[in-house]
């Protein structure tokens, strides 16, 4: 595979993550928030192609936020109109170009465009298996939106929206030094910012391989700057917004609300009213979440797709109440009458027993798509069982769909944390993805479970040794041939 290269053409500037403070120019005091964006009227210029008025509009709010941080949000939330995977984009974006070759707003337009079919090319997935058609294509669009990152650069090098694009580029594609380079780049330009800060904290997430504890001490080492920016106290929201989308993705709607309302106590961002909204949506709670739609478009005004999530709910809340009436005797029969309750609770463990019999015979033939498909309809009835999860997760492994296994094990972790087996094949996951930290603490779990187990042990140094740390991995393999496991007898001879 290609590395997709970093465009930049200017030296590079050594710089930690959050630089020290420069002397203040007059207009970087204090910021305050100031929401101005209207997205339906930048969609509708540039719908109907009246791309010199657009021109001024994006170029007026990037000349706002190099004057007051207080409109960052607004060139990064005006920037947004464009990252959707919609393929009447295309053309119109190559127009633009084609009008303003001069200009660097349509080339930002158009990378954000790329991005957008990149991630819509990757799909659900955090991470992506290199060997994959879908890893090809999301590189493919990647590499385009670079060619239009660098033009954009070239006419203006403040633009850290170009930057937080490289950002996510370079944690999507695994280039670690895009992502430091564009952060430092950044920071030349704009040293106290908050988002491009936010984006970098956003790729330190457990699911790209960083951790909690990661996106904390990156956090408090840029607390010192939030006197020249008070947005930079909006970075400790990203935790509690990460577990919430996590708990969102795993259907646990309670857990994600929960989450959802302890980052609007560090953020009053458009977005995390949106997300909540649609946890409350989930839930059934329709009231609160037109509440957080209103909320999320009072300060993202006139925005699509918060009009559109409402609507939405809307006509949910209008099928819920006719299904709810519709209902309403069955309800009370149910509740009156334990006996049909324990026959239903009967009749449903039955339905899951067989398609969790189907998968297994699909699973056992090679099958493996059906039987993914039995297990999920195994766990829509029981979502409340372990075995199903790991069951998929199997077969998702045996698929090469690591990120949807990891998923699934997580969630027979929490279901049924003492499952060895669930440990070790997460520990494979992680060493085949040089996530060795993840894979050390994973095995350490199946250990303390089985501390006799020498091939758990020898395991644990087997990862040691590819991490690098040999005195660690000698230490292992001695305990595991200690505990009769041959194998690191062997090993260990060899090394000592």
């Amino acid at each position: 595979m290609n590395r997709i290269t970093n465009p930049f053409r200017v030296p590079i500037v050594i710089l930690v993550l959050c630089i020290f403070p420069l002397s203040l120019r007059s207009s970087e005091q204090p910021a305050r928030y100031h929401h101005t964006v209207d997205k339906s009227t930048i969609l509708f210029l540039f719908q109907h192609q009246v791309f010199k008025s657009l021109n001024s509009k994006l170029e007026e709010y990037q000349s706002m936020y190099d004057r007051d941080y207080g409109d960052e949000n607004n060139i990064f939330d005006a920037f947004d109109v464009f990252a959707k995977f919609d393929t009447a984009f295309e053309s119109r974006l190559q127009r633009w170009i084609k009008e303003y070759p001069e200009c660097y707003a349509p080339y930002v337009g158009r990378a954000k465009y790329y991005c957008a079919s990149a991630q819509k090319a990757r799909g659900r997935k955090w991470a992506i298996d290199k060997d994959q058609k879908e890893f090809k294509e999301m590189e493919h669009f990647y590499s385009l939106a670079l060619l239009d990152i660098d033009e954009a650069l070239k006419k203006n090098g403040q633009l850290d929206v170009c930057y937080a694009m490289m950002i996510e580029i370079g944690a999507m594609t695994g280039d670690e030094e895009m992502k430091k380079r564009a952060l430092e780049f950044a920071l030349t330009h704009h040293p106290y910012a908050y988002r491009i800060r936010l984006k970098y904290l956003q790729t330190l997430t457990p699911r790209l391989g960083g951790s909690y504890d990661n996106m904390n001490t990156f956090i408090d080492g840029c607390m010192s700057f939030a006197v020249f920016n008070p947005l930079i106290k909006e970075l400790s929201a990203s935790i509690p917004a990460d577990k919430g989308n996590y708990f969102y993705y795993l259907g646990k709607y309670g857990d994600a609300l929960k989450m959802y309302t302890e980052v609007l106590k560090y953020s009053n961002y458009h977005s995390y009213y949106a997300d909540r909204g649609d946890a409350y949506v989930q839930l059934h709670d329709y009231v609160n979440a037109l509440n957080d739609y209103d909320r999320a478009l009072e300060f993202s005004p006139n925005d699509p797709e918060y009009i559109s999530r409402k609507a939405i709910a809307i006509a949910s809340q209008t099928n819920f109440n006719n299904s709810k009436r519709a209902n309403q005797n069955t309800q009370r029969y149910y509740t009156k009458n334990e006996e049909n309750r324990d026959q239903s609770l009967i009749s449903e463990r039955t339905q899951a027993n067989n398609h969790l019999d189907k998968g297994m015979k699909f699973a056992r033939s090679g099958r493996l798509k059906e039987a993914v498909a039995e297990y999920s309809e195994a766990i829509r009835i029981v979502p409340y069982e372990y075995s199903p999860y790991f069951n998929r997760a199997v077969c998702y492994s045996q698929l090469h769909d690591d990120d949807e296994a990891l998923q699934d094990f997580l969630r027979v972790i929490e279901l049924k944390p003492d499952h060895r087996d669930t440990y070790v094949r997460m520990t494979t996951i992680y060493t085949n993805r040089r996530m060795y930290d993840d894979a050390i603490t994973s095995i350490n779990k199946m250990i303390s479970l089985d501390t006799e187990n020498g091939e758990a042990v020898f395991t644990r140094a087997k990862i040691y040794e590819k991490k690098g740390s040999n005195t660690e991995a000698l230490q292992d393999a001695r305990q595991a041939c200690d505990l009769g496991y041959q194998e690191a007898c062997r090993y260990y001879n060899q090394m000592k």
